[in-house]
Order: C-alpha cells, then structure tokens, then sequence
C-alpha cells in the first residue's frame, strides 16, 4: 500500500502524533532535489509532448527553466536560514511551472492572432 502526504502543513504532525505506526512501522521517502540533467530532460520532453512549437528556442526555454527552479531552491535556503519558515520546492512544483508556461503561451497566442 502507498500513502502519500505533503508535509507542508500541521494536518502531517497531527496525523503522525495521532497513528505513531506511520512511522515505526512504514518507510518513509522524502523526495529530493532533482539533478540538473532531469529538469532539462522533464522539460524537454514535456514541452515536446505539447502541441507547444517552441522551434529553434527550445533549448533556451528548458534552460530557462531549470535556472528558475534551482534558483526557486537557493531562495527556499536563504528563506529557512532567515525566517525559520520552509518553502517546500518539489518536481511537481516544477511540473506545474511548465504547465503553467505552456497554457500562458497558448493563451497570449490566442490573444495576438485574434488582435491581428
């Protein structure tokens, strides 16, 4: 069985406080940083799956956003060291970045051709 729950919020304490067997009797998978080569891979190949034609600025694109996610990372750093508060950056974080691009562009697209 698979039980999945963000940690971000109290609700995960409260459950672990409440059914200590979460822990003493399950593994627990923290999920790390992505490496450098799985962002421009996952971008890469997300924004191909698309029906997004980026042409010859595809690289730059997936480059771009890979340097706002890890730069999203070192900011979350600097945040815990500060304000001793977390800001969780996860792949789906970065999963939702490129979704988030792609209805963008879609919808300037839209909003350009029908101006013309």
């Amino acid at each position: 069985m698979v039980l999945a729950m963000s940690p971000i919020s109290d609700v995960f304490r409260s459950r672990i406080r409440r059914f200590p067997s979460l822990v003493t009797c399950t593994t627990l998978d923290w999920f790390s940083e992505w490496p450098e080569e799985a962002l421009l891979g996952v971008g890469r190949g997300q924004i191909l799956a698309s029906e997004v034609d980026l042409g010859t600025d595809l690289d730059a694109c997936v480059e771009m956003f890979k340097c706002i996610h890890q730069s999203v990372e070192v900011k979350s750093g600097e945040f815990l060291e500060q304000l001793s508060r977390r800001n969780y950056v996860t792949p789906t974080s970065f999963l939702e970045l490129l979704a988030m691009y792609k209805s963008i562009l879609v919808q300037k697209r839209i909003d350009v051709g029908e101006s013309k």
